[in-house]
């Protein structure tokens, strides 16, 4: 407990300034771990600046010693999933892309797949039934957000949407309102999850919207900030997922989340959003790091509209192996010749039936065709792919009336279910990709 004079004192606190007297008392009062303290300072005093307090009390703390955890005394725990080999539950994720390719609209996607306890696309892996947290700060509840849940197929039920923070300013009286602030605000954060003890989801839209004052450049200040999040996450088993956008250029694919690096750094996973360089409709969900799962694969999808008007995301039914990196890559005129090069020699591999994907990367190696051009190649000729019941990893083959297929025909049956909620029959091309 605060003895009631400091709390006093920590009401009067108006710019958060801490006097050494007030820090001095609080130092006497951590036995252990200093963020106990720290979190009744936060429900005293709402506009505590938590991660600057910490190091306050830190700074007059004698160091007594440094202790081990001895491994044999811990019990080994298996990862816990929301999307197996994707997305852990009590870990932070990472989504980036340009502006206008659905981000957003991913987030009512995976509400609705969690809200619903809907299989994952693709793989069919299962998906917990849970509540999900959105904090979006770019599109509005009533006309935005609500209608991309509906057209997404979630259940309205399980989603919470945050709204400004309110309060009382102690000194005048006064009532204000603020946006949800990731530095300050992790303990009210926490207790929205308590309120929903079977919430699996939280998502951010996007992340930097949620720093304040923090520099989002700055690796140092990142780290301290996502660590009470990630610790929060961790203590209640939920999945967050961060939103960013795209840097203009970098040395490789996972140097373009906007901001510090720390970013990433900090996920456990990371994807990036981007558009198929030879179908200005499709877009590619694809692998940057993932720490915890064997991801290798990404997926593809679409925006559709749906009856109420409202866009959402219709994925494909095949994964997609091309890398981040490679499709990130300028494509330029010069590469025509490799592609029609790399078209005919993959109607020639597949002319006898599937072949195994591991073994057309082999071959392409082989004739030195990079695996980039072979993949644009792939979705030139409507090559599709397959991972057969009874046998490892995935096989490309032909169609077997050698066309392409149409978008509305590649969509993942599981999001077209999703959709029938509204009473539709699926949608049509276009929407807002905001």
């Amino acid at each position: 407990m605060i003895p009631p004079d400091l709390a006093d004192l920590i009401k009067r606190d108006h710019n958060l300034a801490y006097d050494a007297a007030v820090v001095t008392q609080l130092r006497r009062l951590v036995n252990g771990n200093p963020w106990d303290v720290i979190t009744r300072v936060a429900l005293i005093n709402k506009q505590v600046n938590q991660n600057r307090l910490f190091n306050l009390i830190m700074q007059g703390k004698q160091l007594i010693g440094l202790t081990a955890t001895c491994a044999a005394d811990v019990m080994p725990e298996a990862i816990s999933w929301l999307w197996p080999d994707r997305i852990a539950l009590g870990k932070l994720t990472l989504i980036a892309g340009d502006p206008g390719l659905g981000k957003s609209m991913l987030t009512a996607a995976f509400a609705a797949h969690v809200t619903n306890a809907a299989p994952w696309p693709v793989d069919r892996s299962p998906c917990p039934l849970g509540a999900v947290i959105m904090a979006s700060a770019e599109d509005d509840i009533a006309d935005t957000i609500r209608p991309r849940l509906d057209a997404a197929g979630a259940d309205p039920e399980r989603v919470f949407i945050l709204n400004m923070i309110s309060g009382t300013d102690v000194d005048t009286g006064e009532q204000f309102k603020r946006t949800f602030n990731i530095e300050k605000d992790i303990i009210l954060l926490e207790q929205l999850v308590i309120q929903h003890p079977d919430c699996k989801l939280i998502t951010i839209d996007p992340i930097s919207a949620y720093l304040g004052k923090v520099d989002s450049h700055n690796n140092a200040e990142i780290r301290a900030t996502l660590a009470p999040l990630s610790d929060m996450a961790a203590k209640h088993h939920v999945a967050i997922i961060g939103i960013t956008h795209f840097n203009k250029s970098g040395p490789s694919a996972m140097y373009r989340a906007m901001g510090s690096l720390a970013f990433v750094a900090a996920a456990r996973a990371a994807y990036a959003v981007t558009k198929d360089q030879n179908d200005p409709d499709r877009r590619l969900f694809l692998p940057l790091k993932n720490n915890l799962g064997d991801d290798k694969s990404g997926f593809a999808y679409t925006i559709l509209t749906a009856e109420n008007g409202a866009p959402y995301v219709a994925w494909e039914i095949d994964q997609v192996t091309i890398s981040a990196d490679e499709a990130l890559s300028p494509v330029n005129d010069s590469e025509a010749p490799a592609l029609r090069d790399a078209e005919e020699w993959l109607l020639h591999e597949l002319r006898l039936g599937s072949v195994k994907t591991k073994e057309l990367q082999k071959l392409a190696r082989d004739a030195g065709i990079s695996w980039r051009t072979v993949e644009r190649a792939k979705t030139s000729l409507g090559v599709k792919a397959r991972s057969p019941q009874f046998s490892k990893g995935w096989e490309w083959y032909l169609p077997f009336n050698g066309e392409a297929l149409e978008p509305e025909v590649r969509q993942d049956p599981d999001q077209v279910r999703l959709t029938q909620n509204l009473g539709g029959e699926g949608g049509h091309g276009g929407g807002d990709e905001s």
